[in-house]
């Protein structure tokens, strides 16, 4: 999983941004689990732009009687997200994402982060670096199989919200919701063959609150229409939701620690990378490096270990006008 920030012009540095994440992983990112957003919308005809880079290396294989799973190689997901104010405190927005899923370039340094801080290796040492294989069989049934370098637009998402409390000095709510659209190759993991609705609540302290330390979180549920990828075992309903905490280090510049956290997409499995509720840790920074201009920087680590990718970067720019 990978993150990033998106603020707005009525979002001065003031206010708690979320990290832009969701889990990366090829067999879910397919699927409409959303980056949960800020708990203000957008003012009246206010319009964020942003450009998200997000790069996810996987690394993890299971074997068992029934099922062999390998998700080996690199995703990566470039996503230009529109929103815009509507009157009496709505907004609406679209994200149009582009995928490619490859060998990636990532796996030597992603061993050697882990051998420097001590943190767990999972199959990276025995299998060559540098490869794409993300397969799945079941009872010798071939479910899932992408060997090869794959590219091409991913499921569309179009946004709305609703300001349900907005105050200076105490808290913001906000309801939001999203509505992925199959527009990707589901062959090719770029798309699920689901229609998805997800629906959840944003929440974060008023724009007036002083204290450099402040903490946000939010949570919902995503409905899923059975899609093309593993039907007989996905989930029609997954419960998500983050929290975290912001520390404003110096006006224009903002630390970040948050937990991502969703309940599995799929059934009838002994695996993790399937049936586990998952957890991510992430870090990053947002810095306003010219007013109503961002640009945000994040590292996440699966803390539910295979559940999500081992290790993701996020690189993102935003405009505000």
């Amino acid at each position: 999983m990978v993150s990033g920030v998106i603020p707005s012009t009525a979002e001065a540095a003031s206010d708690v941004i979320p990290l832009y994440s969701f889990n990366q992983s090829p067999l879910v990112q397919i699927y409409g689990l959303p980056a949960l957003g800020s708990a203000r919308v957008l003012e009246q005809d206010k319009v964020d732009v942003s450009l998200q880079i997000q790069i996810a290396n996987n690394s993890t294989d299971a074997l068992n009687n029934v099922e062999y799973l390998v998700l080996d190689g690199e995703t990566h997901r470039l996503t230009l997200v529109f929103r815009q104010g509507l009157v009496n405190g709505y907004e609406w927005g679209v994200e149009l994402p582009y995928l490619s899923h490859s060998s990636g370039f990532m796996d030597n340094f992603i061993e050697d982060w882990h051998r420097t801080f001590g943190l767990r290796q999972g199959n990276r040492l025995s299998i060559p670096p540098n490869l794409i294989n993300y397969h799945y069989s079941r009872n010798g049934t071939e479910l899932v199989n992408v060997s090869r370098s794959t590219k091409g637009i991913g499921d569309i998402r179009l946004s709305s919200g609703m300001q349900l409390s907005h105050s200076l000095g105490e808290r913001n709510v906000a309801l939001r919701a999203s509505l992925k659209i199959p527009t990707g190759e589901s062959a090719d993991l770029l798309g699920s063959g689901s229609t998805d609705l997800a629906l959840w609540l944003s929440v974060a302290p008023g724009t007036k609150t002083a204290d450099s330390w402040r903490g946000y979180g939010g949570g919902g549920i995503l409905l899923l229409t059975d899609g093309d990828v593993l039907p007989d075992q996905q989930r029609n309903y997954v419960a998500f939701g983050n929290i975290g905490l912001s520390y404003r280090i110096i006006p224009s510049l903002t630390a970040y620690v948050q937990l991502d956290a969703h309940s599995a997409f799929y059934r009838n499995s002994d695996f993790r990378q399937l049936n586990a509720t998952a957890f991510q840790g992430l870090l990053g920074v947002l810095w306003e490096f010219t007013p109503g201009k961002y640009a945000g920087f994040s590292i996440s680590e699966d803390l539910t270990v295979d559940a999500s990718p081992d290790f993701g970067v996020n690189l993102s720019v935003s405009f505000s006008f």
